[in-house]
Order: C-alpha cells, then sequence, then structure tokens
C-alpha cells in the first residue's frame, strides 16, 4: 500500500512538456498575435487619418506596432502568472472537474504547457519588436487594410448614393432626348460659341507670342478668315 502523498508511477505532474505540442502551440499563438496587431495599427491609422486629419508617417506607424507587440508580450507574461497560480491552487484538488475550469491535480500537465507556451510567446513578441523588417512588413500590412476597410466604405456608400431606381430603364431614352432638347438648347443660348467659352479661351492659349507670325509673310488675320 503506497504512504499518503507519495506520487504514483503514472502522476500527471511528473511527465515533461512536449516540445513538439509547445511549438505549435506558440506557433500558432503567435499567428494569431500577429493578426491582433494588424489590426489593432490598422485602427490606429484609421483614427489618425480621419478623426484628427493627420498624414501617415511610416515611423510614427512602426512605433505603434512595437507598443502593440509589447503590451502582447505583457498580456503573455500576466496569462503565464495566472497559469502559475491556478497550477498552485490544483495541486491540492483530487477528483474530477465540474466544470472547465475547476482544474484538478490531473490538469497539471496541461496548464503547465500552457504556462511555457505564454512565456515562450511573450518572450517571441518582444524579440520581434526589435526586428526592423518584421515591424515594417506589419506597418505595410496596415496600411494596406486600412486603405482597404475606408475604400470599402467609401465605395459602398457611393454605391449606395448612386444606385439607379428599378424602374430606371423605363422612359431612358425618352427623358435623354428631352435633355437634349430643353437643358442642352437652354445652355447654348445662355453661353453662345465665341462668348466666353472655352473654345475662346483654348484659342487664346495658342495664339502665337508677338512678332511670330507666318514665315510665308501672310497677315494672321487672313489666315483666320481662310480657315473652315
Amino acid at each position: 500500500m503506497a504512504l499518503f502523498g507519495r506520487r504514483s508511477k503514472h502522476d500527471v505532474r511528473d511527465r515533461p512538456v512536449s516540445q513538439v505540442e509547445l511549438k505549435r502551440a506558440v506557433d500558432e499563438g503567435f499567428l494569431i498575435a500577429k493578426a491582433a496587431v494588424v489590426v489593432a495599427v490598422a485602427n490606429r491609422v484609421i483614427t489618425n487619418s480621419l478623426r484628427d486629419q493627420g498624414y501617415f508617417d511610416h515611423a510614427v506607424v512602426a512605433e505603434s506596432v512595437r507598443e502593440e507587440l509589447h503590451r502582447l508580450a505583457e498580456e503573455q507574461r500576466g496569462d503565464a502568472a495566472r497559469m502559475r497560480e491556478i497550477r498552485s491552487r490544483s495541486s491540492k484538488q483530487t477528483g474530477r472537474s465540474r466544470h472547465q475550469h475547476d482544474y484538478r491535480r490531473g490538469d497539471d500537465l496541461k496548464l503547465r504547457t500552457r504556462e511555457a507556451t505564454y512565456e515562450q510567446l511573450a518572450t517571441m513578441l518582444d524579440r520581434r519588436r526589435e526586428d526592423q523588417g518584421f515591424v515594417d512588413g506589419i506597418v505595410l500590412q496596415a496600411r494596406a487594410r486600412a486603405w482597404d476597410d475606408i475604400g470599402t466604405t467609401v465605395v459602398g456608400r457611393l454605391g449606395w448614393a448612386q444606385r439607379p431606381t428599378e424602374d430606371y430603364e423605363i422612359g431612358r431614352d425618352e427623358r435623354l432626348q428631352q435633355m437634349l432638347d430643353e437643358d442642352f438648347a437652354e445652355l447654348l443660348a445662355a453661353h453662345p460659341v465665341g462668348s466666353g467659352t472655352p473654345e475662346t479661351v483654348a484659342a487664346d492659349a495658342d495664339e502665337p507670342d508677338e512678332g511670330d507670325g507666318p514665315e510665308d509673310g501672310t497677315d494672321p488675320a487672313d489666315a483666320d478668315a481662310a480657315r473652315p
């Protein structure tokens, strides 16, 4: 009969953390954290552009990336500390769990794996803060996401504003002809050709400088009169 308090041969607290499982968990966590940083920084870019009417500054956005990486790293360290506290309490609890957050002695390996995952992920995130290439890549991804979000909103609103009614095609040709006969006719009557219309401005812009005439010696006025 085993002495009271002695661990059995198969005590889960004696099993080491699987390095394969740990690496997979850290890699997956890093991908999630990276996506979260892109979203957070993109939101900052949008806020700076629309609310504060600021300009995009790569260096400023890069600093925002580093801040987000540090913030997430600190969160991971806090989660690791929480796992240690839970392990300390659960090591005294035996029997079956009553719900998913009711950890017991048998959950020790799971909790140690989570603790190690949070610690390694925090270290990885802090290390990436010093990786200029990684930071620059996040900046570009955040800028592209911000542009897509703003562009989608603008295009969506324009599409709504310009969307024709369901009966738009009915009578379309008649409306176009009425516009030509009435609206354009009134426009031409109000601005006849030669009374300061764009045609006159264009002609003035093409006039030669003083002293520049045709090489054949003809009078420019005569040349103008001969034009069709």
